[in-house]
Parts: structure tokens; sequence; C-alpha cells
């Protein structure tokens, strides 16, 4: 049995410990903030095979330019001179072509297929429960254009073996009876599925703490005492100094900054995303997850609320609230669901946070090669929770050393 320190509470680092703890190690986890109030508290929730394109993409550059700087557009960049933005854009540009995301987009469908199975099994379990649900994802399409678009993307997913098909009206009433969409039709993507994701993290902290595993909450780790090619400890910001066997991070975007003190060059960007819960009404009785496509906002239906998420914005560490990105969200919503009139009184739970974005749109997650005891989870983009589980399994192959599931070279720690 080793004793595990995993610095991050969030998806990964609690689907880490987890995984870790089963397979018999004694597990810690500091957290600077209190367990999932980071992205994985206002995350949609979404487990997302449909996500086989990487972030970056050729779509990204031809929207890029009429999205970048406009503050009410879907993808903003807020100006600032920053040589380290500035070489992420360059690297992130230069990985926005097709045969990056051919390259790539079989690793995609591996690991999200490998997730959600890891989800599917982690439901079935008695250790915890969890709201799973496997509805499927609605891409909802107003324009012709873009109905189109997902037309060309149901064919490359039905090609690499997704479950997949273009619905239009009357498909799409069939499958919402209880709701009217103002939509030309949309792509249904069978095989996506959700989960609520700050309640499965703190289900899971619960049965660890029941287990034995121990949290230490707004807990800032501000140094890392190296020798001898070894982590020796941690210390907070209070000076306390904190040992153990391996060291797993997974502080995301934050990373970066981090990974310098290993020698570790993890390009990141933090996309800022906003969200907002509105309860159920009659004009948000469905059931299965949808994006809008033009404006990307996910909406994702719970049992007596609907939470609704979006904003790719490049603004650093920046993570307050802003009203004009919230009202942007709100009134996307109102334009796509036929009756629903969200009012600002009625939104609850806003939030912000910073999802760590690499260049090639694909996670860092592997072991260092010149630090014996650590490991690295970060840079998981818009699909953190997707990938969550199957990151918590792969995180503990690899402190545990043994051969991980799935190849993992694509999220090499090493490639920039």
């Amino acid at each position: 049995m080793k004793n595990i320190a995993i610095i991050g509470g969030g998806i990964s680092g609690i689907l880490s410990a987890y995984f870790l703890h089963k397979s018999g190690n004694k597990v810690t986890v500091y957290e600077e903030n209190t367990v999932a109030r980071g992205c994985s508290y206002g995350n949609a929730g979404l487990i997302v095979p449909s996500h086989f394109e990487t972030l970056s993409n050729p779509g990204v550059i031809k929207q890029g330019l009429k999205w970048m700087l406009n503050p009410n557009s879907p993808f903003f960049l807020k100006p600032r001179f920053d040589i380290d933005l500035i070489k992420w854009i360059y690297k992130f540009n230069s990985f926005c072509t097709q045969k990056h995301v051919e390259k790539n987009k079989y690793f995609l469908r591996d690991i999200s297929l490998y997730s959600l199975n890891l989800y599917k099994k982690l439901q079935k379990s008695e250790d915890f429960d969890f709201d799973f649900k496997n509805n499927g994802l609605l891409m909802m399409c107003k324009e012709e254009k873009t109905l189109k678009e997902e037309e060309h993307l149901i064919k490359e997913a039905n090609k690499i073996g997704l479950d997949a098909k273009i619905l239009g009206k009357e498909a799409l009433k069939k499958l919402e009876p209880n709701a009217s969409f103002d939509v030309l039709g949309a792509a249904y993507y069978k095989d996506d599925s959700k989960v609520q994701p700050y309640d499965l993290i703190m289900a899971i902290k619960a049965f660890l703490e029941k287990e034995g595993a121990v949290f230490h909450e707004n807990c800032k780790i501000k140094d890392i005492n190296i020798n001898n090619s070894k982590i020796d400890s941690i210390v907070d910001e209070n000076s306390n100094l904190y040992e153990a066997d391996e060291f797993v991070f997974t502080t995301g975007v934050y990373t970066f900054d981090i990974a310098k003190k290993f020698g570790l060059n993890l390009p990141m960007q933090g996309g800022k995303g906003f969200s907002f819960k509105v309860d159920k009404n009659n004009a948000l009785n469905f059931s299965t997850p949808m994006i809008l496509a033009e404006e990307k906002v996910a909406v994702t239906p719970y049992a007596s609320y609907v939470r609704f998420a979006g904003t790719m914005m490049i603004s650093g560490y920046d993570s307050s609230i802003s009203d004009r990105r919230v009202n942007n969200i709100r009134k996307a919503a109102n334009s796509y669901i036929n009756g629903l009139d969200i009012q600002n009184n009625q939104i609850k739970d806003i939030w912000a946070g910073l999802r760590p974005c690499s260049p090639d749109g694909l996670p860092f997650v592997g072991k260092s090669k010149t630090i014996s005891n650590l490991t690295v989870a970060t840079g998981h983009a818009m699909i953190g929770v997707s990938l969550g589980a199957a990151t918590g399994k792969i995180v503990s192959d690899l402190v545990n050393g043994e051969k991980t599931d799935i190849d993992i070279e694509k999220m090499n720690l090493y490639r920039f």
C-alpha cells in the first residue's frame, strides 16, 4: 500500500482518488478551495463520445476572426499582451487542420467510450449512488448551413462506429413530445450521457471519507520539495508540510505554472465558461440534453432544474462573473426553446470557471520522466467530466505501475 497525495479536488482528482483507493492505496486529497467548486461544479455534466473532433479544428479558424474579438460571441479572446498567450494562440492555430482532426478522432472516440463504460460500472457498484442517465445528446440547429455541417459530422460519426442520426422536426417531436423547439432539426447522438458532476463528486467524497481517506480543503499548496529526482513533500501556505510516496497533480489550468517546477512545458489557457440553473417549467419539460449549435450553449435537464452553460472566453486567470455573458446564454435559450422566457430573477446558481485548454485540444495525462513519483492529469478543456472516469482509472494504473487499458501516448506530457 502506498500513501498517495492528490493535489486538486475536481472530477479528475476525486476519481483518481477513488480508483487509487479501490486498488489498495491510502489517499489524501489537497484542495485549494472546497472540493468540487471549480470547473466540475458548473459543468454541463455531459459524457460525449460525440465530441470526437479536437477543440482545435478547421471550423474554429473559419469562425475565429468573426468571433474572437466580438464580446457577444461564443468564443472570445480578451485582448492582452501576454507572451504565453501569444505562444498558445500560435500553437492552437497550427493544429486547426483537418489532418489534426483525422489523426486524433479515433483516440477521442476510444477514450470517451472507455470513460462512458467506466461510469456505467460505477453506477452498478454499491459504493455510492449518483445520477447517471443515457439520454443521448441533441445538436439543435436553427440554420440550414449548421444542419448540413451536422449531417457531415453524423456521417463521420457513423464511419467510426457511433450511433448517430439526423432528426427532422417530426422525429424531434416524437423524441420530446412535451416540449417545442424553434429549430430546423437536430443531430442525435444516442450514446452520449449525463451526470450531475457536483453530486457525483460529493458522493465519492463521502464514500472515501467513510473508508478512511483524508481531505484537506482550503489548503493551498505553495511549495514542493524535490530531492534526488523525487518529491519528498509539499508545503501549504501556512508552512504545513505533507509527505507521501506518490504525488498526483490534477490542478487544472494552474498546473501550467506548477509544471515549471518539474521541468514540464504544459501550455494551457483558461477557457472561461459560465452557467446557471433554472427551475423546471412547462417549456423545459424534456429529458434529452442538448447543445444549441449556433450559440454553443449546452442545456442539461435534471429532475427539478435545467443547467445552461456556454462561452469560451480566453481571459487569463480571471474567474469573475460577466453579466453580459450570462445574459447571452439566457437569450440564446429563449430563442431556441418555444414558450421559454427566462427572466433574470429566475436564474440561480450562476457560475464561472476556467477550463484548462491545451493548444492541440488533447489532455495532458502521464508520469514524469525525471521525477519518479509524479503523475499529472490536466488540460481536458470542456470534456473534463466526460473523461473524468477514464482519467481517474488511467492515473491509478500509472501510479500502480500497471499497463493502462488504452494507449495514452497522445496525452504525452512531453509533446510540446
